[in-house]
């Protein structure tokens, strides 16, 4: 018989290849042996989650909640698992708890200014700092225009990669980076914090965050993918610093059947290593893509974006571009569960794996549907 730490490990190793429900039953056979472990629980609750079972995963948090109320891990977990369910008002409520998982330490700011709690601005300088990856910063920085308009005089910390393209953010809002000389500010806010302070719910999430690309810039790119037929842009790998870059990315020679399927021009907005396998027949951009705000500008005069789960897909979201996303199975908590569409993107589209590990029927749906948008652009 197999000991509680051998299925324990077994368990892991196949939540790992994305074969959940051996992983549940090897975890469930450890329970007689545990009881109630809140680890345990935990841990099942996770599984339940990426296996797309929300409501017992949700159980199983609330559970390690009600016998911890103090264990970070748990409540920041329940918070995904509210987050992916569409339940928006209470999830952003829990994800406060990020701070207190070690994940999260080393993006913690020590400010002499105090955050603000959501109490009247009154005019004062508030400064709002990114505090995660691009793709992040970019989806929240719709929530600097709220902040304003509640009162608040506010000054915006981004990465230095975003930096020029935020400063084309609609509102001009001032905008700096860590490395930079700061202002002087009163309060101050991370930007994923916003959503709680604001009372988001599925119904009232934000327009994105708007750029308006400069004439010269938009111009230049104009020339440089010129031709009568339409551009398509593509990327197929995440950042390969991020944990679950290998499930969110996507071998680039999956994109082949759809290059010379119509009569578009292909560009690779992949960056990087990973654009050393731009496939033939892509042009490739990335010794021109020198940060955000040039890629911004070369998605402005393309006509369709075809992307995995990266800051690109935020990006031409925000630049109200068509875009087509590809979600792998247990994909990120802001794409939900089910749907096509996306409530922070209007003008995004969603193609996901019917089966962990499984691209097939993602790419024929974006097949099916290239075809069709050809057509109606005819």
């Amino acid at each position: 018989m197999s000991s509680a730490q051998d299925l324990w490990s077994r368990a892991i190793a196949l939540h790992g290849e994305a074969r959940y429900q051996e992983a549940l039953e090897c975890l469930r056979s450890i329970e007689p042996i545990l009881g109630d472990n809140p680890t345990l629980i935990s841990n099942i609750g996770v599984v339940w989650r990426d296996a797309g079972d929300l409501d017992r995963s949700e159980e199983c948090f609330r559970r390690v909640c009600a016998a911890r109320p103090d264990d970070p891990a748990a409540h920041f977990n329940l918070s995904l698992t509210l987050l992916r369910a569409g339940k928006l008002g209470e999830g952003f409520r829990e994800y406060e708890w990020r701070w207190r998982v070690e994940q999260f330490a080393a993006q913690r700011r020590a400010f002499a200014e105090p955050c603000w709690t959501g109490e009247p601005l009154q005019g004062r300088r508030i400064l709002l700092w990114s505090e995660q990856g691009a793709g992040d910063s970019i989806q929240f920085a719709r929530y600097a225009r709220l902040v304003r308009e509640a009162g608040g005089d506010v000054v915006l910390e981004t990465l230095p990669h975003l930096e020029r393209l935020f400063s084309w953010m609609d509102g001009g809002l001032p905008v700096f980076t860590e490395l930079g000389k700061q202002p002087e500010f009163d309060l101050q806010c991370p930007l994923m914090s916003l959503p709680s302070l604001l009372g988001t719910e599925l119904e009232s999430i934000p327009s994105p965050a708007r750029f308006s690309i400069p004439g010269q810039s938009r111009e230049a790119w104009r020339q440089r993918l010129q031709g009568s037929r339409s551009n398509v842009g593509i990327v197929w790998a995440a950042n390969p610093a991020y944990y679950s870059n290998s499930l969110r990315s996507l071998p680039a020679q999956l994109f082949a059947p759809l290059i010379g399927r119509c009569d578009v021009r292909w560009w690779a907005l992949q960056v990087g290593a990973a654009a050393a396998e731009t496939p033939d027949g892509v042009g490739d951009l990335s010794g021109e893509l020198t940060d955000f705000a040039e890629t911004a500008a070369a998605i402005s005069v393309l006509d369709l974006v075809i992307t995995v789960d990266t800051a690109v897909a935020h990006l031409a979201g925000s630049l109200g571009k068509p875009v087509w996303l590809l979600l792998c199975h247990a994909c990120d908590w802001r794409w939900l569960m089910g749907r096509e569409d996306s409530p922070w993107y209007p003008t995004m589209r969603l193609f996901r794996q019917k089966r962990p590990g499984d691209w097939e029927d993602a790419i024929d749906g974006v097949a099916n549907r290239l075809d069709q948008w050809r057509q109606r652009s005819l």
